[in-house]
């Protein structure tokens, strides 16, 4: 005996979605022994993946013209058993419930660390297509399917998932230089003082790589591949003769003038007689002028032009961006 539900979402609210997937569960469950039946439910809505039984999800990917199936159900015993692989999968559980279960349908992906960047990126896409609408073979960013996700500290618990699933995935991170305190634990610091990154993205994904390494890692080697998945680790290059560790120094640094021009404006600022140092200390300014980043954000907006013409984003996220638009 077969029920067989298609797409149920297709001419469904989103939160009727929610009611529909659970009462099919509830009344499956509760006639279990009567029924007898076998259920399969087509869909494309993350409102009901995100309420289904992990273990019962099937995945369907499309490669070379072939559909390939895989089991959620298999994916745990790629994280393996021991203490780390456990916490990892129980956290990609516990977010892919709660928060993000479109990266299933998703064509491609971009991790986040924070609310800055998620306030910030749509302008920067909308600033890097509008830069390239005439170049041959460009396919513009805000057209694609990309999913923009905020996972904070713990890219790197989606590694295998990442995997499973065969997206091609930009992380945007931060380079986060660290120095020893002399009293046994590290701080953070300019990169020019530093000895180490405290990125766990960073190490994680581009393990075996020294400090200086890291500093000045070209592109092509931000590139890891995982089976049919190719992931790229966005972080802060060196710019204009200044190398930052953190989203808001690169952004300071290559768009000082317009910062300092708004400086009695931008509500997030503090301390600001900072900004009317000679030359100016990005680093210091990032750690001490700034107040919170995501107003520190909202306050770029609000300070732009139609076009966002009157500030530079920076070019470690273009070019990770660039990456992800190729097909």
């Amino acid at each position: 005996n077969l029920l067989f539900i298609e797409e149920p979402e297709a001419h469904t609210h989103p939160q009727m979605q929610y009611v529909f997937i659970k009462n099919i569960k509830n009344f499956l469950c509760e006639n279990k022994e009567s029924l007898n039946l076998q259920t399969v439910i087509t869909t494309h809505s993350a409102h009901i993946s995100s309420q289904s039984d992990f273990s019962d999800i099937k995945y369907f990917l499309s490669r070379d013209d072939q559909i390939i199936v895989k089991n959620l159900s298999d994916l745990e015993d790629k994280y393996g058993n021991d203490a780390e692989g456990k916490a990892s999968f129980k956290f990609l559980k516990q977010f892919l419930t709660l928060h993000r279960a479109e990266l299933f349908f998703s064509d491609k992906i971009i991790f986040i660390e924070g609310d800055t960047e998620r306030i910030l990126l749509p302008a920067m896409m909308k600033k890097l297509d509008e830069k390239n609408k005439a170049t041959e073979h460009y396919s513009p960013l805000l057209s694609q399917k990309i999913s923009i996700v905020e996972v904070g500290a713990h890219s790197k618990s989606f590694d295998k998932f990442l995997e499973f699933l065969e997206i091609k995935t930009l992380i945007i991170t931060d380079l986060d230089s660290v120095k020893d305190s002399g009293m046994g634990r590290k701080v953070s610091c300019k990169v020019t003082e530093g000895t180490d990154t405290s990125n766990s993205s960073i190490k994680h994904y581009l393990n075996g790589k020294t400090w200086d390494d890291l500093k000045s890692v070209p592109g092509d080697q931000r590139i890891v591949t995982r089976e049919n998945t190719e992931i790229y680790i966005s972080y802060q290059s060196e710019e204009e003769s200044y190398q930052a560790r953190s989203f808001e120094d690169a952004f300071l640094s290559l768009n000082f003038e317009f910062i300092k021009s708004k400086k009695d404006d931008f509500s997030s600022l503090k301390n600001r007689a900072t900004l009317d140092s000679t030359p100016p200390d990005y680093f210091e300014i990032a750690e001490n002028c700034i107040g919170k980043k995501t107003e520190f954000a909202t306050d770029i907006l609000f300070y732009s032009t139609d076009e966002f013409a009157n500030w530079k984003t920076p070019a470690y996220i273009n070019n990770g961006l660039l990456w992800l638009m190729k097909n």
